[in-house]
């Protein structure tokens, strides 16, 4: 269980923040790690050209979209199918506390979305009976046989989950100001310096986002939120 906190206002109360966007991996899930480079370690795809791939699209000379297509290519060779990956994705946890917290946060009137580099596989599989206002994550597509067939990648990973914000507040009449954003990885460092409020989740959250957020959270339990998302306070 979390911490207590005095929760009796929490409905009738706007949350401060009435647009939250969290990231995945690291945050509403266990999972410390980019998915993809689990994937590929217990897939066992090429790590040489995995590497030089990775560092292509760092050095922006292989595009958000080519990258994750030759992702995809390298674990259908390695012989991933859905099958596979879904193994692995069902040993991840929900972050004790994030089915509650984004439950909370709608039920008070905030629109919650999830902006991530991950896979919504983990979203459908791991958070199915959470409800988000808007989702932008890459999808992996496969075949009747369970062979990876193709995908879908995000318009909105590293630099450009910040322009997946701003086009959900604008939808919403809000400023960024009005934004919340929580995250945990290198690629929500440009998220979190436009936002109203920003947090680093975890005790493994990247150095330079902690340097760049407003608050770096480091507790077990999503309760940890409550008073930056739900303006509760908590009982000593």
């Amino acid at each position: 269980m979390g911490p207590p906190y005095a929760t009796g206002c929490a409905l009738s109360v706007r949350p401060p923040y009435p647009l939250v966007v969290f990231d995945l991996d690291g945050t509403l899930v266990d999972q410390r790690e980019p998915i993809w480079k689990t994937l590929h370690e217990r897939l066992g795809s090429d790590p040489g050209r995995r590497r030089a791939t990775i560092e292509a699209a760092l050095a922006g000379t292989l595009s958000y979209a080519d990258w994750f297509q030759t992702d995809l290519e390298m674990l259908r060779e390695a012989g991933a199918t859905r099958g596979s990956i879904e193994a692995i994705v069902d040993a991840i946890e929900p972050t004790p506390g994030a089915i509650e917290l984004v439950a909370s946060l709608r039920a008070a009137g905030a629109a919650v979305a999830l902006v991530s580099g991950g896979i919504d596989m983990i979203r459908a599989r791991i958070l199915p009976q959470v409800h988000f206002d808007a989702v932008y994550i890459n999808a992996i597509h496969f075949g009747d046989d369970g062979t990876i067939v193709g995908g879908k990648p995000t318009a909105y990973d590293r630099d450009h989950k910040v322009s997946a914000i701003r086009k959900l507040a604008l939808d919403r009449g809000l400023s960024m100001k009005e934004t919340a954003f929580v995250g945990d990885g290198s690629n929500d460092i440009y998220a979190a310096r436009e936002v109203g409020c920003s947090i680093a989740w975890g005790a493994t959250a990247h150095p330079g986002l902690i340097a760049v957020c407003d608050h770096h959270v480091v507790e077990p339990h999503m309760d940890a939120l409550r008073p930056l998302l739900m303006g509760e306070v908590v009982i000593p």
